[in-house]
């Protein structure tokens, strides 16, 4: 009697787990694998892993893990597996999915091209600091190429060139400017031009004293900043010329020539600029004090700068030791500077009526 009444139990059982058995089967299969270099067999993170059927439509798709694994669910039926990874060869694998499928592991290849050889040499600013001073040299910095001085200043710490030129030394303007060590006569030509038509080429280095000495006068509050100039130590006669464009209008050219012996030393620096620099500004402005009779003030302003300079650095040194040596040089500068401003300015009422314009131009 007991084993007829446990009949039907065990008949309901076996369809229970018949039915679970069948919708399984007719659920999302899995395709699972893993991603490795073919050479050092490392997993490939994060590669794209796509599939797609006869027709080229993508079905599914997911990426891989940090350890090159994944995991991506699918229908049953026939596809192409393609894997994708930056700097190595598609692969490509037909598959057939009749159940869950595990590809094992899958090796990518690089995809190596040879290409010439480019070489790019330059001098980066290096940086010394000593006790007295900061000495940055400026050597054949990309960044300076076709640069005027106060360009290369303007790329040393602590040192800012503003727009017109004015050279600030941690924001005090009170800089001393010494070239070679020395009072130069750039001074006497308004320092600040003479340093835009001076190429950056010719600097060495920049020393940056922010504590000068007793032996330097009390000129140049801030600091100073003693600009060394480029001197060839090759022996023989050497030389180079450079021409450059700048945007918007601009251009120039400099050469530098240089016969040295074993006790003489004739450097010479002969460079060219010209420079224009537009620009305009507008303000608007609007008053809302009764007391006012203007209610809108609107200024329209236009400028042109224009810089045009040629500039030569004449020098003979003399070897007293290997170590010692005596050099004066002469600096000469011409130039045609012009500035032309335009400004128009107007006040209006708050209903837009006129009351005011005022134009001036100068020159």
């Amino acid at each position: 009697m007991k084993s007829y009444l446990n009949l039907p139990l065990l008949l309901i059982t076996l369809w229970t787990l018949s039915s679970l058995g069948y919708g399984q089967n007719s659920g999302p299969m899995v395709v699972k694998g893993q991603v490795l270099d073919q050479l050092d067999q490392s997993p490939l993170s994060y590669a794209s892993v796509g599939i797609f059927d006869a027709n080229q439509t993508l079905r599914s798709g997911g990426i891989t893990d940090d350890n090159g694994f994944f995991e991506i669910e699918l229908s049953q039926g026939k596809f192409t597996l393609q894997i994708d990874y930056i700097s190595y060869k598609t692969l490509k694998k037909n598959i057939e999915v009749q159940a869950s499928l595990d590809l094992g592991i899958l090796f990518m290849e690089q995809n190596q091209e040879a290409l010439d050889e480019v070489v790019v040499r330059a001098e980066n600013t290096e940086v010394q600091i000593r006790l007295d001073k900061k000495i940055y040299t400026i050597g054949k910095d990309l960044t300076t190429s076709g640069a005027t001085v106060s360009d290369a200043l303007n790329n040393v710490p602590s040192v800012t060139v503003d727009v017109d030129g004015s050279i600030a030394l941690r924001g005090n303007e009170n800089v001393r400017i010494l070239i070679n060590g020395k009072p130069s006569a750039i001074a006497g030509f308004g320092q600040t031009d003479a340093l835009r038509q001076l190429p950056a080429e010719a600097i060495e280095r920049v020393e940056v004293i922010t504590a000068p000495s007793a032996r330097y006068d009390a000129e140049g509050t801030a600091g100073i900043l003693n600009i060394i100039l480029r001197k060839e130590k090759t022996r023989g006669l050497n030389g180079s010329i450079q021409a450059n464009l700048n945007e918007p209008f601009g251009y120039g050219s400099t050469l530098a020539l240089n016969w040295r012996t074993d006790r003489f030393n004739l450097f010479s620096t002969i460079g060219y600029r010209h420079r224009e620099s537009p620009g305009n500004a507008s303000y608007n402005n609007r008053y809302f004090d009764p007391d006012f009779a203007a209610a809108r003030y609107t200024e329209r302003r236009n400028f042109d700068h224009l810089r045009k300079g040629f500039n030569t650095n004449f020098g003979l040194e003399y070897f007293l030791t290997e170590s010692s040596s005596i050099t004066g040089s002469i600096f000469l500068r011409t130039g045609d500077d012009k500035d032309k401003t335009e400004n128009q300015a107007k006040e209006w009422t708050s209903g837009d009526t006129l009351l005011s314009h005022i134009q001036r131009l100068q020159n």
